[in-house]
């Protein structure tokens, strides 16, 4: 009897590096999970979408509103696109939130394709399918790229900025070209004062004496020039053409741009140990990969293989740390140097380093997922009674309503989640998966299993349709004290209730009046013509208040 042939080895589902397809599709399924089927979230969220929503409703697209009032904090491009695929999503028959929420997909997938693209030039082909894994790994990005949030903007002008001036070096058409569409999405979506950062790049490239030393450099010079200077005319388009209608804005908003951009130099010393602390845990795993990669790399400071990430993330870091602000979203742009860098650094770890680094985000993720799974079997059978007691404390009055199909999803992703620690092979590259698809996975289970919860607790749906009941028939205005702006947002959105800001009720014609006071506030103190009609607050927060007053 002859032998039987051997069987062939059994094929890895992920290579070394992973493929690209499989890269492609993940990112896909982490952009688009968890945009879809919820309400406008307190925050960041509903703020943005409130400001979307104006511009759809009202149909003036050069000035952004918030529920009836100028509202300034940023350029208009991210509302601009979410209040078309709020309209398209609206015609049919979605929600208008679910549709803005795309902005959000859409400029994170630019920036997960300029990172790769960055780390393709700069690094070679394995670090391009590398660092889109990175960022969707990243911690502190997680919730953020899944809000209507305009600071996305951010991370895509950079991301492909970055792309652009590695790609100008060997193709300066190309790379011209992607510049400028860079330059414009930081002027047109964030500001001029990151069109400055990337500009302060752009120059110091040609110091470089790689840079210069390859053939081509007069074309390559000529499609740096050129690149930055319509990239610079088309980020000022929005702002000049505010200037033409409402100078006095215009310049106002100039002189707060040029101010970011200049840091306050004495608050970086504190900005510094501040935000090196919140960035340990917000930009993981990327930071100690790109600062393994700098070590590596050390001996080519005067290559942009080093210098333009490098140079970015300090520009960056040093206008975060003057800005003042301590909110941890304003460290979003950071992640977009952090992210190339450490597409180089991962390949490069010593094995013990790489396979603690996969190990950690086994363990993490397959507990983090176990977890979830146990939370929503507390919240829909009442067991464990103890953690369920937790969640009905945290959320009272909620019920978990049992879905099928989210469930089936959720036992799908899971069950993937398993058969790639199976299949995977270890290798080098193995911890970017690892992290990867962990992160993918936690969040598709959050979105599946706990979105009911998660949106019982942060919608403000409930208290604006009851507010609005108990509003008069007849009324001249209403005026609001202590409204945060995603409150006002909020009642926009499902009310579509425009309130007043009015420094003085005395002098004010506004009949009405909707107060608002959280922990350790008061309600404001009317005269005896104020009659108070109604109060409420979401069941989940003990410490808001709501309250709406007529004028007699």
């Amino acid at each position: 009897m002859l032998p039987s042939p051997p069987r062939p080895p059994r094929q890895a589902l992920i290579g070394d590096p992973p493929q690209t397809g499989f890269v492609i599709a993940l990112c896909v399924l982490f952009l688009l999970t968890g945009l879809f089927g919820r309400d406008p979230w307190k925050g960041d969220d509903a703020l943005h979408i409130g400001v979307a929503l104006a511009f759809a409703r009202d149909g003036q697209w050069l000035l952004p509103r918030l529920a009836g009032e100028l509202w300034l904090d940023s350029p208009p491009l991210f509302h601009w696109l979410a209040a078309l695929t709020g309209q398209l999503a609206s015609r049919v028959g979605a929600d208008f939130a679910d549709g803005a929420r795309l902005a959000s997909a859409v400029f994170a997938a630019l920036w997960l394709w300029g990172s790769a693209g960055a780390a393709r030039e700069l690094y070679g082909p394995p670090a391009a399918r590398i660092a889109p894994l990175l960022g969707i790994a990243c911690v502190g990005a997680v919730v953020h790229l899944h809000n209507a949030q305009s600071a996305i903007t951010q991370l895509a002008a950079l991301g492909l900025g970055m792309w652009a001036l590695a790609l100008i070096a060997r193709k300066p058409l190309h790379g011209g070209a992607a510049f400028v569409v860079a330059l414009a999405l930081s002027g047109l979506g964030t500001g001029l004062w990151l069109t400055g950062i990337l500009l302060l790049a752009a120059t110091a490239m040609p110091l470089l004496p790689v840079w210069r030393s390859v053939a081509g450099t007069p074309r390559r010079m000529l499609a740096l020039a050129l690149s930055m200077v319509i990239g610079t005319l088309i980020a000022g388009a929005w702002l000049y053409a505010l200037y033409r209608t409402h100078p006095d804005l215009a310049s106002q908003l100039l002189r707060d741009d040029m101010a970011r951009l200049i840091p306050q130099g004495r608050l970086i010393p504190e900005g510094v140990e501040d935000w090196s602390s919140a960035l340990a845990w917000f930009a993981w795993p990327a930071l100690p990969l790109a600062g393994w990669a700098i070590w590596k790399r050390r001996h080519q400071w005067r290559s942009p293989v080093l210098t333009l990430p490098l140079l970015l993330f300090v520009l960056l870091f040093i206008q975060l740390c003057g800005d003042g602000s301590a909110r941890n979203q304003r460290a979003l742009p950071l992640l977009a140097p952090l992210v190339v860098l450490g597409s180089t650094g991962l390949p490069n770890l010593r094995r013990g380093a790489a396979n603690a680094l996969d190990w950690f985000g086994v363990m993490t993720f397959s507990l983090l997922g176990a977890i979830i799974w146990l939370g929503w079997i507390a919240m829909v059978t009442g067991w464990p009674a103890r953690l369920a007691r937790t969640f009905s404390r945290l959320e009272p009055g909620f019920d978990m309503p049992l879905l099928w199909l989210p469930v089936v999803m959720a036992g799908v992703a899971s069950t993937a989640w398993l058969w790639l620690l199976w299949r995977s092979p270890r290798s080098p590259t193995r911890g970017a998966v690892t992290w990867g698809c962990g992160m993918v996975l936690i969040w598709f289970l959050v979105s599946s299993l706990w979105l009911p919860w998660v949106d019982y607790g942060r919608s403000y749906r409930d208290v604006a349709h009851r507010m609005s009941r108990s509003l008069p028939a007849e009324r001249s205005c209403i005026a609001y004290s202590g409204l945060q702006d995603s409150q006002r947002a909020s009642f926009y959105y499902f009310a579509n209730l425009e309130v007043r800001n009015v420094a003085s009720l005395a002098g004010s014609r506004c009949d009405v009046l909707l107060a608002y006071h959280g922990r350790g506030g008061k309600p404001p103190v009317l005269d005896e013509h104020w009659t108070q009609r109604w109060e409420g607050r979401r069941p989940g927060d003990r410490h808001e208040r709501f309250l709406l007053y007529t004028r007699k």
